[in-house]
């Protein structure tokens, strides 16, 4: 058996594609990144670390002392809490920690941050100065250099960084599974090779996957970065005159891509919930013909922006069964934002429901480009993405799909597609009907009544720019 306690990052993950994993984070999220054993002990080599970081606190004879006790103590907090712990080092510069955990251990800690939130006071690190007796000179144009991040990205960056400890925890644990298979198969050579080659192929999946990740969060960070120093830029400027237009502009800019990241991150935390087993279903009896005509006419104006139709039609006016309401919003809300998204000018969108007494069949089709047919059940995968028909990229971060499919699985039901390239897809999603006891709905009263905006505008943020 393995003993768990005495297990190593490096147990089960390659020390250069770790490394080349954590440089590529690093890079793309423009932040200081290292990796450390459970005792604060780096394993990796530091990828963009600051000046003060890299060269001045190490100098001092405690200072790579205090630095371990920092990063020890941020992955014990962060194990203990079961999110990103933020907290300020014994520097005075904002990190945060997100533990690697093997079969519930902890293994190591992903450490991010070396940045503030505000402008330093040079006085505010007289203390920091004296106790390691650094050179206070060098100290404070060192302090000039740190990156000043708004709270909202550093939000980001530290959920991001603990999807990427997930990610190492989730290879632990198949590598950890895969050594126990091992030692059952010591005399069939050829099985444990073909298990080591898979755990090999999975981390490089993985890195890859977090690396479009990386990519997916890093682009509204910028845009949002940007804008803002566009606006900063014009009030500072001599010449300034108060422009709402201006503001407005830049403004919506700013939401919009905000909304790309709410939509990105609860993606991502929503599929790990439902790959480690805590997503759950709150099912009621209600008629679900009512829920899909109002999701359905609440996006109509979205689509009128780009002259697409968009037609609801079913052949039974009332179904009560049990779903879960949020969930199935959720369902249509994604497979309609991708057909507005891949629908030109005057193109069509045409829902429908067909009653099939003890099953429900609901058709979403569109006059979109189409999906290619080799593409008609990976596009349900995790992280795949489809390339655009005409510039032949990639588009969006290939979650939404997937995420769709495990709801509707959740549901007792199937979802497929029809398409062909340049003629429109169809997706099609059969239900059973069933009921609950104890419902806290019956179908007397509705229970559509919330505002579907925000929503909307969540889950169609990467179409409007």
């Amino acid at each position: 058996m393995i003993d768990i306690e005495s297990l190593k990052v490096t147990d089960f993950i390659d020390l250069k594609l770790l490394q080349q994993f954590q440089d590529s984070f690093s890079k793309s999220m423009d932040i200081a990144t290292v990796v450390v054993d459970k005792d604060g002990k780096p394993v990796t080599n530091p990828s963009s670390f600051t000046d003060i970081c890299k060269t001045i606190i190490p100098t001092c004879s405690n200072g790579n002392l205090k630095c371990q006790e920092a990063h020890r103590r941020g992955g014990e907090m962060a194990v203990k809490i079961g999110k990103p712990y933020i907290y300020k080092c014994h520097a005075g510069l904002i990190d945060f920690a997100a533990p690697i955990l093997v079969d519930g251990s902890h293994i190591g800690t992903v450490l991010g941050g070396q940045v503030l939130t505000k402008v330093p006071k040079t006085e505010s690190y007289n203390k920091v100065i004296s106790e390691l007796n650094l050179d206070e000179e060098q100290f404070e144009n060192s302090l000039k250099d740190i990156k000043i991040v708004d709270k909202e990205k550093l939000l980001a960056a530290a959920e991001a960084l603990f999807i990427m400890a997930n990610a190492l925890s989730k290879i632990g644990y198949e590598t950890l599974r895969l050594r126990l298979n091992s030692e059952k198969l010591k005399d069939e050579v050829v099985n444990k090779n073909i298990l080591l080659e898979k755990s090999q192929n999975k981390n490089i999946s993985l890195a890859r996957t977090f690396s479009i990740m990386s990519h997916e969060l890093k682009t509204p960070i910028n845009i949002i970065f940007s804008a803002l120093q566009l606006l900063e830029a014009q009030y500072e400027s001599n010449s300034y005159i108060s422009d709402s237009k201006l503001f407005c502009k830049y403004s919506k800019i700013m939401k919009q891509n905000c909304y790309r990241l709410v939509r990105l991150i609860n993606n991502l935390i929503d599929m790990n919930k439902i790959e480690n087993g805590f997503y759950k279903l709150k099912l009621v009896n209600s008629d679900i013909i009512k829920t899909i005509e109002d999701i359905t006419l609440s996006v109509v104006q979205f689509a009128n922006f780009k002259n697409i139709d968009i037609v609801f039609d079913t052949d039974v006016e009332e179904k009560i069964t049990a779903y879960d309401p949020e969930k199935l919003e959720r369902i249509m809300l994604n497979i309609l934002s991708n057909a507005i998204k891949y629908t030109g000018s005057n193109g069509l969108i045409e829902v429908n429901i067909y009653d099939k007494v003890d099953l429900l069949l609901i058709s979403i089709k569109d006059s979109g480009i189409g999906i290619p047919e080799h593409m008609h059940k990976k596009i349900f995968e995790n992280y795949i993405q489809v390339e655009d028909s005409i510039e032949k990229k990639p588009e969006g971060s290939g979650i939404g799909l997937s995420l769709v499919k495990s709801l509707v699985e959740m549901h007792k039901g199937k979802i497929s597609v029809k398409s062909e390239v340049g003629v429109g897809s169809e997706f099609i999603i059969e239900l059973p009907i069933t009921c609950v006891e104890n419902s806290e709905n019956n179908g007397n009263e509705s229970i559509h009544t919330r505002d579907y905006v925000e929503k909307i505008q969540i889950e169609f943020s990467d179409i409007y720019q």
